[in-house]
């Protein structure tokens, strides 16, 4: 039987694809991994929604997007080397299981273009340039298919090749250690920063300077809106937070503190709000938030949600099932209530009043109705707004 052709120029080009894709697919998982979303990602342009659209990824199997990606990129880059030195004579072989991975590849990556521009608020430009790259690979995997020849290298070829692709992946290796640095760096700076703002004097916190004040806060409270603190207290501090908000997680035990610093003067407001990954992402959860409000044990539950956060899965109905077992609710009645969407106009309700007032990410903490800068909501800070509020009384 005739090899099927083998051309140096497609499997070097197929080679850098992948390894490329391989890098990118780490990059995601690095910058956009479990407790690691960021929006200061330098591949990721303006106006480019990477954590949004990657927090709503559909996971088959459980697994994200980004590790298959890596998987199937990590497979073209091995069917490369094997190709290129017709290991135990399989190159036919080789040349169409990769001709069918290839196939499954770019329909999967095609499903996901597609996905963002029917059903996720945004698009992301690192699923983007994957998709790019996945076509590419398909692009010339199929063309190197037509022609046949047969196979003959000498040893000084080979050799030539092994120094190619490990040259290539050294570099790959140069890249992705860089990435890694920068990423790491910028949690040493986030963690810096946070403590920083907890040794914060009062004359540091500022509130928003892109926020007007809200004089009629009191109207948009709902009698359905979870609160902590007395319904008289003079101080009303409101927050909007996404249950899948890696930095709503972090600011929430700061705005816990200050209820319990001030039980008698101040009432907050917790407005949960669907943000992350789009408008329908975090209904169940909100949902689950709203079901253990009216049981009386909204704080137990949001810490549990908040405990096994998951902004690239989200939590299951199972899991959120399990949650409402341990805080002695009814399950089944639970089931019902999250299925049956009982508390889906309490999210649309809270969704328009927060677009009402101009809010796009989450969390917003207002005190007496000032927005809050971002880099004031620590617990020294939101003490200072109190005492200042308290003075204003």
């Amino acid at each position: 039987m005739a090899l099927l052709a083998y051309r140096k120029v497609i499997e070097r080009v197929l080679y850098v694809f992948a390894l490329t894709g391989i890098g990118l697919t780490l990059h995601i998982a690095l910058w956009y991994g479990e407790g690691g979303s960021s929006s200061d990602d330098p591949l990721c342009g303006v106006g480019s929604n990477c954590i949004g659209v990657i927090a709503n990824d559909p996971a088959p199997l459980g697994i994200p997007s980004a590790w298959w990606g890596f998987g199937f990129y990590a497979l073209i880059g091995l069917s490369c080397i094997l190709i290129t030195h017709n290991l135990s004579g399989l190159r036919n072989v080789f040349l169409k299981v990769r001709a069918a991975i290839v196939s499954l590849g770019w329909v999967y990556s095609l499903f996901l273009t597609i996905l963002q521009a029917t059903a996720i608020d945004g698009w992301c430009q690192l699923c983007l340039y994957s998709f790019t790259i996945v076509t590419l690979i398909a692009g010339f995997t199929f063309f190197g298919l037509f022609k046949r020849s047969s196979f003959q290298r000498d040893q000084d070829e080979v050799g030539r090749e092994y120094i190619f692709h490990g040259a290539v992946a050294a570099l790959l290796l140069g890249v992705l250690m860089l990435d890694y640095s920068v990423v790491s760096a910028n949690q040493e700076e986030a963690v810096a920063l946070a403590a920083m703002q907890e040794d914060a004097t009062p004359s540091l916190c500022m509130y928003a300077q892109d926020s007007p004040p809200f004089d009629n806060l009191e109207q948009i409270v709902m009698d359905f809106d979870p609160f902590i603190g007395p319904e008289d207290a003079p101080i009303l501090v409101m927050e909007f937070l996404d249950p899948n908000c890696n930095h709503c997680k972090a600011v929430h035990p700061s705005v816990k503190a200050l209820a319990e610093a001030y039980p008698d003067s101040v009432r907050i407001v917790i407005k949960p709000v669907p943000i992350v990954g789009g408008p329908t992402y975090s209904l169940d959860e909100i949902a689950a938030l709203y079901y253990a409000n009216d049981h009386g044990v909204f704080l137990e539950m949001l810490d549990m949600v908040f405990e096994y956060q998951s902004p690239t899965t989200g939590l299951s109905l199972d899991m959120l099932a399990q949650f409402a077992e341990e805080l002695n609710l009814n399950v089944g009645d639970f089931r019902r209530a999250i299925q049956g969407r009982e508390y889906s106009n309490y999210t649309v309700q809270t969704r328009r009043f927060f677009e009402g007032m101009g809010f796009t990410g989450v969390p917003v903490i207002i005190i007496n109705g000032q927005r809050i800068s971002s880099s004031s909501r620590s617990l020294t800070c939101l003490k200072s707004f109190v005492e200042q509020a308290k003075r204003n009384i």
